[in-house]
Order: structure tokens, then sequence, then C-alpha cells
């Protein structure tokens, strides 16, 4: 095998990915986050906490990325607290341990508490909202982004396939005016992409029956990393890309399904290869987003059946 060829941090795998930060040559998320990549893979975590504070496009956005601001560092606050108890009930108490005990809660009433300090500071502004952290806040944050676990202190995500949609199924048949119901779910779901050729075009031969199943193996991939990353596609394409592909067995090795089961639990094995967080749990959730995203928005009637599938579709043609 070429050197060239060959992981770059591991230096024994053939290479699959690069970063897109410093253009090195890696296998998987394991390399990505090890010791030796950590200035990249910080810079990623750090980031995606940042892009949640600043993400704001208008009035109701605003408030909505003020939420999750005040949620992250709520979050951060109670870490700390577990961290702190989970420290305390290691230790044996003697009187050096409670003098120091005194001392340390002496000084911890000195400092106010979350809501006080954040009273007058613009929440999108992550310097500033950095500046009324306390030394112990910064630190535990540090120290999660070194660790990878970030991900403990964003708040979850609700897929926007989650959504609770209703069309007017009787809508006058000359209006041209999209109905508020109509808006809400176009204005949720990404958009859908406004030419999409039919498969006789693309092909002479007939749809194999499978294809239904390759499909759902792209579906349950794309719902993965759009609750790992948090929904958040823009600022995150590259990692997120790379994700996708390497999860996704019909986009990496244009593997081939029979069943809905063997599409989805493909994702997950894939996901244990690449050490990405994937359980039983994540089965059964995965599971139940691919029929969700497939049946559709309920009480939308039949013009909208395939909005969720041509949606997601829609979403991962654009990555």
């Amino acid at each position: 095998m070429n050197s060239d060829e060959i992981c770059k941090i591991c230096q024994t795998a053939p290479s699959k990915y690069c970063c897109p930060r410093c253009n090195v040559l890696y296998c998987s998320l394991a390399c990505y986050k090890s010791s030796q990549h950590l200035q990249c893979s910080e810079s990623f975590y750090k980031e995606n906490v940042i892009q949640e504070m600043t993400m704001v496009r208008d009035e109701q956005q605003a408030q909505q990325s003020s939420h999750k601001m005040l949620k992250i560092l709520s979050n951060l606050e109670q870490n700390d607290l577990s961290i702190d108890e989970g420290t305390e009930a290691g230790y044996e108490e003697d009187e050096d341990e409670d003098r120091f005990e005194e001392i340390d809660s002496d000084d911890a009433e000195d400092v106010p508490d979350l809501s006080e300090r954040l009273g007058k500071v613009n929440l999108d502004d992550p310097n500033a909202v950095w500046e009324r952290l306390t030394e112990e806040e910064r630190k535990d944050f540090q120290s999660l982004l070194e660790n990878g676990d970030v991900g403990r202190i964003l708040p979850e995500v609700d897929p926007w396939w989650n959504g609770e949609f209703k069309v007017e199924l009787v809508q006058a048949a000359e209006s041209k005016v999209l109905s508020k119901g109509e808006s809400h779910l176009l204005e949720t779901c990404p958009s859908v992409k406004r030419v999409i050729r039919s498969f006789s075009e693309l092909s002479s031969k007939p749809a194999s029956p499978l294809m239904r199943y390759n499909v759902t193996n792209i579906l349950a991939a794309y719902a993965f990393v759009f609750r790992y990353f948090n929904g958040d596609f823009t600022g995150n394409a590259p990692e997120v890309v790379n994700t996708l592909i390497s999860i996704a067995g019909n986009f990496k090795q244009n593997s081939n399904f029979d069943s809905q089961s063997l599409a989805v639990e493909s994702v997950c094995h894939e996901c244990r290869q690449e050490r990405l967080p994937a359980d039983k749990e994540t089965s059964r959730l995965l599971t139940q987003d691919v029929e969700k995203l497939l049946a559709g928005p309920e009480q939308c009637g039949q013009k909208y059946r395939k909005h969720f599938l041509l949606a997601a579709l829609s979403d991962v043609h654009r990555l």
C-alpha cells in the first residue's frame, strides 16, 4: 500500500477521509478525535457549541438562540455540581478536609449564581458570556472539549419530522395563497429539491423492489447524523458528510438490503465500527425515525404524503 494512502494518525489503516482544517488523512472518527489531532477536533466541538449560541436570523430565532444559550450554561453549571458531588463522595472526612470545605463554601457564597451573572449580558455574544463564567466553569468546559463529552451540555434537538402538522384538506381551488398549516410545514422541513427526475429518466431498467430498503439505509444514516450534530449541518458540513458516508452502507460500499430492519441495523453496526454512540436504544430510535420519514406528516393529505421523504433526501443531496 502506498504510504500516501495510510492514515497519518494511527499509521496503520488505509485513510478514508481528509480533515477540512489541516488536510491530514485519517481513517476513522477515533483517529479524528485522538490526542494527535486534538487541536482540530477541539475546534470542531467548540464551534458546535458557539454556533448554538450565535445562530440568530430574526427576532423569533434570537429568542430561541438565547434560550439555547441559557440551556447550555445551565447544563454546564449542573455538570459542575455533579462533578463536585462525586468528588466529595470519594474522600473520607477529617478535620483538615472539613476546614477546606468550610473555606470553599465561603468562597462559593461570594460567587453570584448564574442568573445574576448573566443578568445584563448579551447572550448572543459568546465572548461576553465567557467572561462571566467562573474559573471552575471554564475548566469544566475545556475538559468536556478535550474529552469529546461536550454533547452532555448541548440541548437535545427535536428532529423536524417529530413536529405537529395539519393542512386543511379542503381549500379553494383558485387559491394560490398557502394556508397557515402549509406554511408551517414548508418552513419547518428542509426545502424539497425543485427538479426531481423520475427513475425512468435515469435508467432504462425498472427499479429493483429492494431499492426502498437502500433508501431506508440512507434515511437511517441521515436521522443519526441529524441527531448527532444537533441539527446543525451548515457549520459542520465536512464532518457531517464524512460521518454520513461512513455509516450509510449504501453510500460507503454500495451495499444492498432486503429488509428495513437490516438497513437500519447496518447503520448502527457502522456507527459502532466508527466508535460513534450506538446501542439498542439507537436502533429503536432510528427505526422510529425512518418510519416517520416514510409515512410523512399526518393530517396533511395526499399532496404532502411524501413530503418528509423528499425533504430528507433533498437535505442529503445538498450536503
